[in-house]
């Protein structure tokens, strides 16, 4: 029923029905008239029967009413009694005395109980005067018998039941050819309006033959053009640009220019729980291959290593790699430089594979730098290009000292089993509002044995060990008792690749829906835009079963892969929130805004609301409302905050948030 009053009635039902409706109202109709019509016209046949038959029967038997002949009267009469079509013959004196009473109170067994008592039939009672010469003799009167009436009246409603019913039959029938010839086009109108509901523009090549549909069909399929036409456009426009300021254009990865972006836009964010850590890896023998061999062979050897990186590089969540320059490679991943090591010992391992004489000066140069809060790019550059240089001596690799995979895998399930976890929320505002949310950000922090884990340490970990789907499944699990508090505001979890790519997961997502209907409604999912990219088509699938459930998408940390936007096509997103590295310079790089902008106007043709983060002055926040993003978060608006559990015993626990936090709920 909720779905009946969500989507409305479809036309064709509406038509089908109200068609059905007039039909067998028609049926009835007719029935009824031709039943009570065909009843008035025996009511009338019996009086007039019975009349004919009172003077008839009056005039034969009027010589022989004297006392010694009055049962030859009786006797005609009897005769035409026998025939069964009378009630009752009675003939009474001029002394008004019943001479004889004939009665034939017999039914007809044939004709239903309830039709009888449905359609009523009067016996018309008809009186003739009898006379003996000039002098009265006495009074016939004839009652009609309404058996044989009711009998006929049976088998003339059953005729035209029948009749009525075959021809409703066959109009139904002609009824829903002609509408399904019309409704076929009408359907693929519905289809493709529905399917630019879900930001896929197709072409409808059936254009129908009915006026009014072929008007409908055209204006849409001019408005899907234009948009594919606009948006091939701004997407050629931008990955143009793209191409040409932010991506090295031998190995597809980001550029200095680039890396000084992604650098600027977290190295503000550093913390005990957010630490960062820069690795660089210089070629020192890409100039002897270039000398020796060719140029050729050296851009060979460097899309090598490029791709040995990125491989190792994509296994971990938010880690990034550019190319700096000709020989020298830079990767920022959040995590620290112990747990970064295992990374450094895997890129190790497999550049061992690709050893050979030309590596005359050793294939690769390795070079770890923990990047504080706040550190110039060019303080960090410096540290690692010396320990390139002279040997990394304090990062040297201890395989005995790191944490075993098998320590991992039981602390993981450790803490599946019994860790807590808490959360803190950061609002993303409207543009332009005071004070209205967008939705809230939920953070997660698992806590285990009293101590916080890192969650970038521990995502990475479960990634490689196929756990990251029952970390996920528990952070929902706990979120419902903070989502039961607060059931009119809207907040966005994280959700991983694993998860996101995962048959299991969706369809257990489905059925803990039906378990906490809260998460149907006002909850909203933010995928990494590299995560989506690994598997579009896939994830358009599971994206559509998510939204079927009631719960919206986000692609954060839009613009990171520096690839086209043509991706976008088909996915039903509700927003894009654009990557910080394009923020944080936004008041002196005209390239960052003139990108935002055409996000701008690429998303809003989808229908798609565009965000930003990271957001720390005044200024940057008007510009980024000028360029027309639809919401904003960033410590300017609210930095993160706590939810407090008041109570942490008992099944009426209760969420509670900080006094600024409470001010952007609905």
């Amino acid at each position: 029923m909720s779905s009946f009053f969500k989507n409305g009635l479809s036309l064709k039902t509406q038509v089908y029905g109200l068609i059905i409706v007039i039909s067998v109202i028609s049926f009835f109709v007719r029935i009824i008239t031709d039943v009570d019509t065909t009843r008035q016209y025996l009511q009338t046949q019996m009086a007039s029967h019975a009349q004919d038959t009172g003077t008839s029967l009056g005039l034969s038997i009027s010589p022989y009413l004297e006392d010694d002949s009055i049962m030859i009267a009786q006797t005609m009469a009897t005769a035409i009694f026998d025939s069964g079509y009378y009630k009752q013959i009675k003939f009474t004196n001029a002394q008004n005395e019943v001479v004889f009473d004939l009665i034939n109170p017999k039914r007809v067994e044939s004709v239903p109980n309830w039709f009888i008592s449905a359609v009523k039939l009067n016996a018309p009672t008809m009186q003739s005067e009898l006379n003996n010469g000039w002098i009265m003799a006495g009074r016939l009167e004839v009652t009609s018998h309404v058996g044989q009436s009711y009998l006929t009246l049976w088998e003339h409603t059953k005729r035209s039941f029948y009749g009525s019913f075959l021809l409703l039959a066959a109009s139904l029938a002609v009824a829903f050819l002609i509408l399904r010839a019309v409704f076929k086009p009408l359907k693929a109108v519905e289809n493709q309006a529905h399917l630019v509901t879900r930001k896929r523009f197709t072409l409808n090549n059936e254009i129908p033959v009915a006026r009014e549909l072929r008007t409908v069909t055209k204006a849409i399929n001019n408005m899907v053009m234009n948009l594919q036409s606009t948006f091939d456009s701004l997407t050629k426009q931008t990955q143009a640009l793209t191409e040409e300021v932010y991506i090295d254009p031998l190995t597809g990865l980001g550029n200095r220019k680039s890396f000084d972006n992604h650098f600027n836009s977290v190295v503000d964010s550093i913390s005990d729980e957010t630490p960062i850590t820069a690795m660089m890896i210089t070629l020192p023998s890409l100039a002897n291959i270039n000398k020796t061999v060719s140029y050729q062979d050296g851009d060979e050897h460097v899309n090598e290593v490029a791709n040995i990186l990125k491989t190792i590089f994509g296994e971990l969540t938010n880690a990034k790699v550019f190319r700096l320059n000709g020989s020298t490679f830079i990767a920022l991943a959040p995590y620290d430089s112990e747990f970064l090591n295992r990374t450094r010992l895997e890129i190790t391992d497999a550049f061992s594979q690709h050893k050979n004489s030309l590596h005359v000066n050793g294939f690769a140069n390795f070079a770890l730098v923990s990047v504080e809060k706040g550190m110039p790019v060019g303080n960090v550059l410096s540290a690692l290009d010396t320990g390139c240089t002279i040997g990394d001596t304090n990062n040297k690799v201890d395989k005995n000292t790191l944490f075993s995979v098998n320590q991992w895998r039981s602390l993981i399930q450790s803490i599946l089993a019994s860790g807590e976890v808490s959360f803190s929320v950061q609002p993303v505002k409207r543009a332009n509002s005071q004070n209205k949310q967008c939705y809230f950000e939920v953070f997660a922090h698992f806590i285990f044995e009293g101590e916080k884990v890192n969650n970038g340490h521990l995502f990475a970990m479960a990634e490689k060990l196929n756990l990251t789907e029952e970390l996920d499944k528990k952070i929902i699990r706990n979120f419902v008792n903070v989502k039961e508090q607060h059931p009119n505001d809207v907040f966005a979890l994280n959700l991983s690749k694993a998860s996101l790519y995962s048959t299991d997961f969706i369809e257990w997502l489905t059925l803990y829906s039906h378990t906490k209907p809260v998460i149907k409604t006002n909850l909203l999912f933010e995928l990494h835009e590299i995560s989506l990219l690994y598997n579009v088509h896939i994830a358009s699938q599971h994206i559509d079963i998510i939204k079927d459930i009631g719960i919206n998408v986000c692609i954060e940390h839009f613009g990171t892969s520096l690839t086209s936007f043509r991706y976008l096509q088909g996915l039903d997103i509700e927003y894009v929130k654009i990557d910080g590295s394009y923020i944080q310079d936004l008041l002196d790089n005209t390239q960052s805004q003139f990108f935002i902008q055409t996000v701008n106007n690429i998303c809003h043709g989808f229908g798609i609301k565009v965000l930003a983060c990271l957001i720390e002055k005044p200024e940057t926040l008007k510009v980024l409302e000028n360029l027309g993003c639809d919401g904003v978060q960033g410590n300017l608006i609210m930095p993160p905050s706590k939810v407090i559990k008041a109570n942490n015993s008992g099944a009426n626990k209760e969420f509670t948030f900080c006094a600024d936090t409470l001010k952007f709920c609905n």
